[in-house]
């Protein structure tokens, strides 16, 4: 019987392995978006011929389209890219903050196609700040009536493995609204997603991402993707201790990043009350707000260090509050990973603050379901350019 399924399997090879490479291309446009041929053979492995002969198939069936990006500095003819069909579906992405709700709406290609935020006290009830963002989100949708939504992605401020209640009432009321399926994460987390396929790290396969706000959290990105560890904490870099005889943290241990790197503290050691405010001394080169940024900026790129060692990871990208210092903080960032990485290491340190801005963590979201296999675009195909392309 066996002898029989291997000879079976074995007498039409090609169409398997034809289709396969298919997959690995749909899913690559699919998780990085749209890419050249040339990109796609680099990616895949699979020769210059064989992608020709896959894409033309696939913009035959509609599956994928042809986008052209107009560079004013090149002559002769605008180079093409491929992108999935956005007529596939859409995704929302949304980030439970603390303050408000941010909602993104985005097609298959990667393109945003709506976006809007909504702000709320922080001691407003979850089940308020759900009916708000499915009202947001209602709203967003809206203004594509003919697109199908494939499922959405939701970043949740602070640790989702404490919350299971909260979170599964999120899902609920998402699920109901909308009949599709909801995944879910921490926020922060969603951030460096984000920033790994659009933003500061784009390109770049293994980032470290650390979230410096009024709480301090982040993400570890492996090999393109997101690394949860075994409880689903990896990433908080702002509950590393720094100092066991520090001040009580939050999270009930003494002497975490986060009791001296959060906004507030920052703020208060630099004599300000806001991060433009900082900012400003900074520019003007005011000792006690560079003392403060200098020291805030030493003890994150120590905790950086030691994790940059370990996982063998070279980039970092600041998001967050404090981002906005932008060379302010990564100059002692920088100048700290330098001391204290292995010196085989120093020379491929990049630092750099993140690009996204306010909706990070609902970009995030939608980057939640686009690098999920499981979910399946389903809306009608038909080969097109994108809109605004030649």
């Amino acid at each position: 019987m066996l002898t029989e399924w291997r000879a079976g399997f074995q007498a039409d090879p090609v169409p398997q392995r034809r289709r396969a490479h298919e997959a690995w291309l749909l899913e690559h446009l699919r998780r990085h978006g749209r890419a050249s041929r040339a990109e796609l053979v680099d990616a895949t492995g699979l020769s210059r011929a064989t992608v020709s002969a896959l894409t033309a198939d696939l913009l035959a069936a509609g599956k994928v389209v042809v986008t052209e990006t107009p560079d004013p500095g090149r002559l002769g003819r605008t180079p093409q890219s491929l992108a999935l069909n956005p007529a596939a579906g859409l995704v929302l992405g949304l980030d439970f903050g603390h303050t408000r709700v941010g909602v993104v709406a985005a097609d298959a290609a990667h393109e945003i196609v709506g976006s809007a935020t909504r702000p709320y006290p922080r001691s407003t009830p979850w089940e308020t700040r759900c009916a708000i963002a499915v009202r947001l989100a209602r709203k967003v949708l809206g203004e594509q009536p003919d697109a199908a939504l494939a499922a959405v992605g939701i970043g949740i401020a602070g640790s989702i493995s404490d919350r299971p209640a909260v979170v599964e009432a999120i899902r609920e009321a998402f699920t109901a609204a909308f009949g599709v399926a909801v995944r879910t994460d921490n926020n922060a987390r969603l951030a460096g997603l984000a920033e790994s396929v659009w933003g500061a790290a784009r390109g770049t396969p293994d980032v470290l991402y650390v979230r410096l706000s009024s709480g301090v959290g982040g993400a570890v990105i492996l090999d393109g993707r997101v690394h949860r560890g075994r409880g689903d904490t990896a990433g908080e870099f702002g509950h590393v201790c720094l100092d066991p005889t520090g001040p009580l943290c939050r999270c009930s241990n003494r002497g975490c990043l986060e009791c001296y790197v959060r906004v507030e503290s920052v703020l208060a050691h630099g004599g300000v009350t806001t991060v433009a405010g900082l900012a400003e001394a900074l520019d003007r080169d005011e000792p006690r707000a560079r003392a403060a940024v200098t020291e805030a900026g030493q003890r994150i790129g120590l905790v950086l260090a030691g994790a940059g060692s370990v996982l063998d990871v070279a980039t970092v990208v600041l998001g967050g509050d404090l981002a906005a210092l932008r060379e302010h903080l990564v100059r002692p960032v920088r100048q700290t990973l330098a001391r204290h990485l292995h010196p085989d290491k120093v020379d491929d340190v990049t630092v750099r603050t993140a690009e996204l801005g306010d909706l990070d963590g609902a970009l995030g979201g939608v980057a939640l379901v686009l690098h999920d296999p499981s979910i399946a675009f389903t809306g009608p195909l038909s080969p097109r350019h994108l809109p605004g392309s030649a």
